[in-house]
């Protein structure tokens, strides 16, 4: 973790990518990096590969990959070998990305199967840790992480407890969107990955800016917003679109800590949390939404039609299942 921290800390650019998942968990420690005045951006690791190979020269290559063998990724390990230092964040310490970085960080998390839930909540709190190195913070880090996980547990069994809850408010032909700002990017882009991988069902992730300037036009009865709204500096923008969405005819869940600026709201509650870690708690709701929505379309939740566990082709659909 240090070996890494210090990496970063030197780094002139930072450039963080990975597929899917694992790139959507590392958005928050983009805009921690950034904040501390370090030149980071997060890049598809299929764009990055095709087309913007120019951005990862001179910089420090952060690789997230659960598995560690994604086609995109060993392609650009290949491609950056001895070039540039590369970071690599995975579950599988034996995987080509563990193998072939400059520094390895192991989440340790238990496997999933197929989707990721333990390893997408793994990979935000082990990007966490590493922002807290960066900053020299990381004692201060871990001792807040063992404090919290046991908030989290209870977040996590209040919400599965009360998934029937979401009955009502996700009927079939309903229009799903996502809509946040800064660090909860990534929960909209996680959530709507959830909808697709574990129900089967369209949804679409926004950041509410882009949001407002024409695709409001899509509200009507059958619209079904999740807007999140941590405790940061656009918490009131946040709130006043769930309100208007809510003006226009739609129906909204905010995701986030309540207060009285809320009480219109129907909230599906979060703690007050530092940016890196609100979208570790604002993930749940949408987790359980997207299992009951499966449950309700006679879906086998976590089953998978046509994508294989990893993805070791770039042109066509090989499930190979991992053993």
């Amino acid at each position: 973790m240090e070996q890494a921290a210090a990496l970063l800390r030197s780094a002139k650019k930072v450039v963080i990518t990975g597929m899917g998942a694992s790139l959507f968990a590392s958005i928050p420690l983009q805009y921690f990096l950034s904040s501390l005045g370090v030149d980071t951006v997060a890049i598809e690791a299929g764009e990055l590969l095709h087309y913007l190979s120019g951005a990862w020269k001179n910089a420090v290559v952060l690789m997230v990959s659960r598995s560690g063998e994604s086609i995109e990724i060993a392609k650009l390990l290949e491609a950056m070998k001895g070039k540039v230092p590369v970071i690599g964040v995975t579950n599988e310490p034996l995987s080509q990305l563990a193998r072939s970085a400059d520094v390895s960080l192991f989440l340790s998390s238990l496997p999933d199967q197929i989707v990721a839930i333990q390893t997408y909540t793994g990979t935000l709190l082990a990007l966490h840790l590493l922002g807290s190195a960066v900053a020299g913070k990381f004692v201060a880090s871990i001792a807040e992480m063992r404090e919290l996980l046991t908030a989290f547990a209870a977040h996590v069994q209040k919400h599965a407890a009360a998934i029937e809850e979401w009955d009502a408010f996700l009927p079939p032909g309903s229009n799903i969107y996502l809509l946040g700002r800064g660090p909860s990017v990534s929960s909209t882009l996680e959530g709507a990955l959830l909808f697709h991988e574990i129900a089967k069902a369209p949804a679409l992730a926004m950041p509410i800016a882009s949001f407002r300037h024409g695709p409001v036009e899509v509200v009507d009865g059958h619209f079904r917003g999740f807007v999140f709204a941590p405790e940061d500096n656009t918490r009131a923008l946040n709130l006043a679109m769930a309100a208007d969405l809510v003006r226009f005819g739609g129906e909204v869940r905010l995701i986030g800590p309540a207060s009285s600026e809320s009480q219109s709201l129907i909230v599906c509650e979060t703690p007050v949390l530092p940016g890196t870690l609100a979208p570790l708690f604002e993930i749940v709701p949408l987790q359980v939404a997207a299992l009951r929505l499966a449950i309700l379309r006679g879906i086998e939740p976590g089953s998978f039609r046509f994508a294989p566990q990893v993805a070791v082709d770039e042109a066509s659909f090989i499930r190979k299942e991992k053993s």
